[in-house]
């Protein structure tokens, strides 16, 4: 899937038959007008056969879940690939020949890894919005759309660090956490 930052203009029927005999030639599920070099603002998600495929003319989000989740997807230019991605379960799209279209997983809570990837609804809303992104101009690796875990390490204090000690009589006391364990053995107690 190309990715290309496309504007919004007119689409005729001439352009939109263009564009169906073009597709008709490909294999896959979701296109844009960009992988057939067009430069128009056109996607078609085709989960069945040809004739089954939806057709967005001009589309553009109106609104999505608050909640986002993690998805897996393949990188179109590193072979063997797989990228964790944000995206939503749940948005709309205004189009010029549907009107308001709304995708979503019916879902929102899945078992296991089997019954996540096997929502066709899920599925779906995330190759729209795969396609979407790539009119748009934003690939996976975007930092909009790239997915990084923020790791949290519970901070050891180092050896020369200052630490605060209770007493056995309620007395405190910072120390150097080299000098803890001396403390530890006559009752002391770490805060």
């Amino acid at each position: 899937m190309k990715v290309q930052k496309i504007n919004e203009t007119p689409i005729t029927q001439q352009d939109l038959e263009d564009y169906k005999n073009k597709i008709s030639k490909l294999d896959g599920f979701v296109f844009n007008a960009a992988d057939i070099d067009m430069d128009k603002r056109i996607i078609s998600i085709r989960l069945g056969n040809i004739e089954d495929q939806l057709i967005l003319v001009n589309p553009k989000p109106i609104s999505k879940s608050d909640k986002p989740l993690v998805y897996f997807e393949k990188d179109t230019y590193k072979e063997n690939k797989v990228r964790k991605t944000v995206r939503y379960p749940w948005f709309v799209l205004e189009t010029d020949n549907l009107g308001k279209v709304e995708f979503k997983s019916d879902k929102q809570d899945w078992k296991d890894a089997d019954e996540f990837f096997g929502d066709a609804g899920l599925l779906e809303a995330v190759l729209v919005q795969r396609a979407l992104d790539a009119i748009d101009g934003i690939d996976i690796t975007h930092p909009s759309r790239q997915y990084s875990e923020t790791v949290v390490k519970d901070k050891t204090p180092g050896r020369n660090e200052r630490v605060m000690l209770q007493g056995p009589n309620g007395e405190m006391e910072f120390v150097k956490n080299k000098k803890v364990d001396s403390y530890l053995q006559k009752g002391w107690n770490l805060i």
